[in-house]
């Protein structure tokens, strides 16, 4: 069984009004991987390197963002292999960052989709997500980042032209890992000082990933006590398959069967059906076994 926790946050011109709050509370969220938009090349951005590598996220891969202007930082406690962007510096290539994590066999893009108001294309920029959800569609994949872009079922004055990018990755089966884990709820990543909110950062899950969520959540705290103008978006993967097909049963006594009761508490009143759940197990098992004798 493998778990993975995913942290990304927007921290606003590169943290430097509050660099060390924006380190400690990192710490704090204790994820495996952190995907960091707004990040400067700059001496904020040195010493959130260097303090966060102290503390294990060791594997760094940085967007190099031009002087003065936004990329994206991705730090891991797994080592990463590095993509080149698809398009050029002059397209907002620093706002695009891919990393393959071994480990996982999953690879993640980070991304900070241009404002309208902006140099770079956002249309441009959402049309390159989209043909990069389709090419990772049968990988386990992940995109997440700042798309300064809400959705349309959520905020009925959200530009239609830029919310039906997400919806084409929705059709397309990836899963917005926010949305699955509140159903019905309204919540925002970013709050203005006009007491209007947008949620603008998401965790976007490929098929093969969706059913590996675990939770996800939104820490206000950061936003609240002026950190940064948005929100900590976090997500929790767990994989029950953990070697050639192999799926031990102890993970029925583990998160998040365990908050349920064991197996026998939950069939009591049906010992057949857990049976048939554990002569299914059984039977994967088997079959990855002989598969791998093969």
């Amino acid at each position: 069984m493998k778990k993975l926790k995913i942290v990304t946050w927007n921290i606003r011109q590169g943290g430097r009004k509050a660099i060390q709050q924006i380190v400690n509370s990192l710490i704090s969220h204790q994820a495996d991987l952190i995907v960091l938009t707004e990040y400067k090349n700059n001496d904020a951005g040195a010493f959130l390197v260097s303090e966060l590598r102290k503390e294990g996220w060791t594997y760094i891969q940085s967007s190099y963002p031009p002087k003065k202007e936004n990329g994206i930082l991705i730090l891991s406690a797994y080592p990463l292999k590095d993509y080149s962007p698809p398009f050029s510096k002059q397209q907002g290539s620093h706002r695009w960052n891919e990393v393959y994590i071994p480990s996982h066999n999953i690879y993640l893009l980070g991304v900070h989709v241009p404002n309208v108001n902006e140099t770079y294309d956002k249309a441009f920029f959402w049309q390159q997500i989209v043909q990069y959800a389709h090419h990772r569609t049968n990988d386990k994949a992940i995109i997440v980042g700042d798309f300064n872009t809400a959705r349309r079922d959520e905020k009925e004055n959200a530009p239609l032209k830029y919310s039906n990018f997400i919806m084409k990755l929705l059709e397309s089966g990836w899963t917005d890992a926010w949305k699955k884990s509140h159903a019905g709820v309204l919540d925002y990543t970013w709050y203005s000082t006009k007491n209007n909110g947008f949620r603008l950062d998401y965790i976007f899950l490929s098929p093969k990933l969706s059913g590996s969520l675990l939770t996800c959540y939104l820490s206000h705290r950061e936003r609240i006590e002026n950190f940064s103008d948005h929100s900590l978006l976090a997500a929790e993967l767990i994989e029950y398959v953990v070697k050639n097909g192999y799926l031990e049963k102890k993970v029925l006594q583990q998160d998040p069967f365990q908050v349920l009761g064991s197996v026998t508490e939950i069939f009591r009143d049906n010992i057949d059906d857990a049976k048939k759940i554990i002569g299914a197990l059984d039977g994967i098992n088997w079959n990855s076994e002989y598969m791998g004798e093969a």
